[in-house]
Order: structure tokens, then sequence, then C-alpha cells
């Protein structure tokens, strides 16, 4: 029979641990006599069955009032905890992505510009949320004519470009530049529209 590992809080101090018995009637029998003020959060399943787990669980002695309370006041504050973490973490990601909006602002207008044609939508869309910029005519027109190529290279196959994502200059393609510089698509099997 394999060892029976237990995860376990002390309710004193909300400190969480591991007690590992060495077989399932050791387990139960711990359970049944658990020290006071420890509280037992659950079984760690490793060759239990769910009928053994579910035995543990109704074999374990009942938290008394004192110990109930200790555990809901350790439940609150672990709450508490987890909302101000999570204020954190928005606050911090409004003020990531504000200054993201505010650098792509006052970036070069001609850095290059991701674009993702699907062939199920109309119209281009830009895969960056904060990228305020226009697509310009000349961009969406290479676009379009290099998905059409792409086009004719499945049809045969009963195929359509179901999806490309491009990278494109927008406007001024520098020296010795593509428009495109980048691009990729995935075909799927579709009747072209019309």
């Amino acid at each position: 029979m394999p060892k029976v590992t237990l995860r376990l809080r002390d309710l004193h101090t909300g400190k969480a641990s591991i007690g590992e018995h060495a077989d399932f009637e050791a387990a139960t029998a711990w359970l049944r006599a658990r020290p006071p003020f420890v509280d037992v959060l659950g079984v760690v399943f490793e060759g239990l069955t769910r009928e053994q787990s579910e035995h543990l669980r109704g074999a374990m002695r009942p938290l008394d009032d004192a110990e109930r309370a200790k555990s809901a006041a350790l439940d609150a504050q672990e709450a508490m905890q987890i909302a101000k973490d999570a204020e954190a973490r928005q606050k911090e990601d409004a003020e990531r992505t504000a200054k993201a909006r505010a650098d792509a602002k006052n970036a070069d207008p001609n850095r290059p510009m991701e674009l993702v044609y699907r062939f199920d939508v109309d119209g281009l869309q830009k895969t960056d949320p904060l990228d305020e910029r226009p697509i310009t005519e000349e961009a969406r027109d290479s676009v379009m004519a290099w998905v059409l190529e792409r086009e004719e290279w499945v049809r045969p196959r009963g195929q359509t470009i179901g999806e490309a994502k491009l990278t494109v200059y927008p406007n001024r393609v520098p020296d010795k530049q593509s428009r495109i510089v980048t691009g990729s698509f995935v075909p799927v099997t579709a009747s072209l529209p019309g």
C-alpha cells in the first residue's frame, strides 16, 4: 500500500505543511485523532481510489468551535490578501498599458505594423490593440495581393487562406526593403467567397 500524504494548515499561524503516513490505515487513525488546531486541507492523490479519499475525508475529527473560528479568520485573511494582490496586479497592468500606449504614440509612425487577415472576417485587423495608427491603403493593397497570390497556391487543393499574419511597413518602405517584412498563412478547406 502506498504512503498517504495530507496537506495540512496550522490554524494558529496559517502555515501550510505536508503530513506523510505509512499507509491508508495509519492516515485514517491520524485523522480520527487529528491534533488540535491542525486543519486538513486535502489529500495528495497518489494511488488512492475515490472511495479511499472519501473515507479519509469522513474519518477526520471535525473542527471544534475554536478551530472553526480560527479557520474562518485565516480564510478571511487569505481572501483579503488575494483581493489585495489582485488589485495591485490590476494597478500594475493599467500602468503598464498606459505606458505602452504612450510609447506607441511617440514611436516611429513607419515602424512595422502587424496585421491579420481572416477569410471569415471583413477587412484586416491589427494584432496590437495599442497601435492606434490607421491601416494605410498601401499596406492593405500589399496584404491583399499577398493573400491572393497564396490563394492561387492552395486553390487547386480545394482550400483557401483561412488566416494570414503579416508584418508590413504602413507608410514609406525603407531602401532595399519590401513593404511586407514577414508573412505566414494557414490554409483551410472552404469554398472561396464570390
